[in-house]
Parts: structure tokens; C-alpha cells; sequence
């Protein structure tokens, strides 16, 4: 019984783990003026609509911000603030996109890195820097 349970524990650890959507707050090292992350963005069969890794940080109103994907496939960066359908700040797409901007407000903001062609997973790298 008990082996059975640790089995469906472990198992339910695996599955929890392969969950396509990340949702991560970047922090930079101390000292650091930008940060980087490495992820992989996959179709999920399972998925409602569209599917994204985000990744958050916050920053003070008009600090500059520059964000670089670098992918293994067609991507597409999205970066907004407070509410998404209120339009995006910066956006990028391709296998090495880039967009830059000045924050408005001070708070969190957000960086979405989905596909810009439907179904084809990839590898990327993500760095933030904030000036």
C-alpha cells in the first residue's frame, strides 16, 4: 500500500512538473541590472486557447527595459503591465526577437513567450535588463 501511494506521489510530481505554462518571477543577482532564464515552450493537447510561459518583474515608472529572446523556433515576446487587454508595452517575434521599453507606472510587469507559428515547440533563452 504504501509503495503504491509513493508511486502515485512521484508520479503526480512528474505531471505537475511538466506543466507547459510557467508562471516565474525573474530576480536579478545583487549589483545585477538584468536577469536571464532558459525554458522550452511545447504545444499542450490540453490546453484552452492560447498557451505562454510568463515571467514577471517589477520596476520603478520610467526605468527602461530591453528583453531578448533567443529561440530554437518561431517565437513571439509579448511584454505588458496591469492588464493585458489594456495593450502591450513591447512585443517581438522570430527566432531572435527584441523589444524595448519605458515603463509607465512603477509594479510588476509581465513577459509572455509563446509560438508565432501554431504548434512547434521550442527551446529559448530570455534575458531582462532594466536601466
Amino acid at each position: 500500500m504504501k509503495r503504491g501511494l509513493l508511486v502515485v506521489f512521484m508520479l503526480g510530481l512528474v505531471l505537475a512538473g511538466s506543466a507547459n505554462e510557467v508562471n516565474q518571477r525573474i530576480r536579478f543577482a545583487r549589483g545585477a541590472s538584468s536577469g536571464t532564464v532558459t525554458g522550452n515552450w511545447y504545444p499542450d493537447p490540453n490546453a484552452r486557447g492560447e498557451t505562454f510561459d510568463r515571467y514577471v518583474l517589477g520596476a520603478s515608472k520610467g526605468q527602461r527595459v530591453s528583453v531578448t529572446l533567443k529561440a530554437t523556433g518561431p517565437a513571439s515576446v509579448y511584454c505588458w503591465q496591469t492588464d493585458y487587454n489594456n495593450g502591450e508595452l513591447a512585443s517581438g517575434s522570430g527566432k531572435d526577437a527584441s523589444c524595448s521599453f519605458k515603463l509607465p507606472a512603477k509594479g510588476d510587469f509581465y513577459v509572455d513567450v509563446g509560438p508565432s507559428e501554431q504548434g512547434k515547440a521550442f527551446d529559448y533563452t530570455l534575458t531582462v535588463s532594466i536601466l
